[in-house]
């Protein structure tokens, strides 16, 4: 049953998402099974299906699977959106989870196009994060900040999947 629900916590709908998370609460509350005090372990560099994850994880599943390690912190850092920021903010509120929410992206920098910087292969291009993120409207300037970031990466994907297809 706890693998079946974990398995909904990456469904593409949110309701099925929410409704797997309280199942598993429910179980921990009821003493059906329990979960970790928080240790001394720390990750606050994960991406969620919002941007990339090879395992698929959604929000929720990634702040149910820190919890019941037991982190005592836990952090997405999607590339180049704070889709994950809501549901995950509220399901580590929900699992008494410390977290936080990132930005990762690329630049480009001019001044460094022979020279690789911190992206392997790739001279010129940078990796940045922004952290501690309260919210993912943000506002003004920054709300067109993140479409932009959001069209060049589907831009960026659909061109690789497109040859990767071929």
């Amino acid at each position: 049953m706890v693998e079946e629900l974990e398995r909904k916590l990456d469904s593409f709908n949110t309701v099925d998402r929410e409704q797997a998370l309280g199942a598993l609460i429910v179980k921990v509350e009821t003493g059906e099974m329990s979960l970790p005090q928080a240790g001394r372990a720390v990750n606050l560099h994960c991406h969620t299906f919002c941007s990339y994850n090879s395992y698929g994880y959604s929000p929720s599943k990634f702040a149910w699977l820190a919890r019941k390690v037991g982190l005592a912190v836990a952090g997405v850092v999607d590339f180049d959106v704070l889709d994950a920021l809501e549901e995950f903010l509220a399901a580590a509120r929900r699992l008494n989870l410390t977290a936080g929410v990132g930005l990762e992206t690329r630049v480009f920098v001019p001044e460094f196009s022979t020279r690789v910087i911190n992206s392997p292969g790739e001279p010129g291009i940078s990796y940045h994060m922004g952290v501690g993120f309260p919210k993912a409207n943000l506002g003004g300037e920054q709300d067109e900040f993140l479409l932009n970031l959001r069209k060049t990466a589907q831009e960026r994907n659909y061109e690789l999947l497109g040859r990767v297809n071929k």
